[in-house]
């Protein structure tokens, strides 16, 4: 049988370091207490982000599953790489490869990689059009799959 002195030594030794047992209590409930409201701050975003998240999660599962349309919205449109590049972020795109557009917010496009494990990345609609034919103009978003 082992004994736990060495267990009795330490709680000892910190509670010698803060002060004694009384304020080993009191930074006790202190840290409790901060965190029952950290996670009840962490519950109350959630249950707000809820419905959001919902959402988002049925229109990837419906991708996933080969669906085509969610409520009438084309979920994701391909697109097809014609030059070979690599993005700034490390991307390879060679010819041939194939992405569909998740999101976009002005230059920054949303893609997942057809066959890509790393999934998804953030690449320039800029880059994009210039090795694809993803159709961007200077100041054009193309929202394919933009949750309402």
């Amino acid at each position: 049988m082992m004994s736990n002195l060495g267990g009795y030594q330490v709680i000892t030794t910190l509670i010698k370091r803060v002060g004694g047992p009384r304020n080993a209590m009191r930074l006790a409930a202190a840290t409790g207490g901060a965190l029952l409201i950290a996670g009840g701050a962490a519950l109350a975003g959630i249950q707000q982000a809820s419905p959001t998240l919902k959402k988002y999660a049925v229109k990837l599962f419906a991708v996933r599953r080969g669906q085509t349309e969610y409520e009438g919205t084309p979920l994701t449109s391909s697109f097809t790489v014609a030059v070979a590049a690599e993005s700034d972020q490390g991307v390879s795109f060679n010819i041939g490869d194939t992405f569909r557009v998740l999101e976009q917010d002005a230059d920054a496009v949303l893609i997942e990689l057809i066959g890509n494990d790393n999934n998804p990345w953030v690449i320039s609609a800029e880059l994009l059009s210039e090795i694809s034919n993803f159709p961007h103009a200077p100041g054009d978003e193309v929202h394919h799959d933009q949750i309402d």
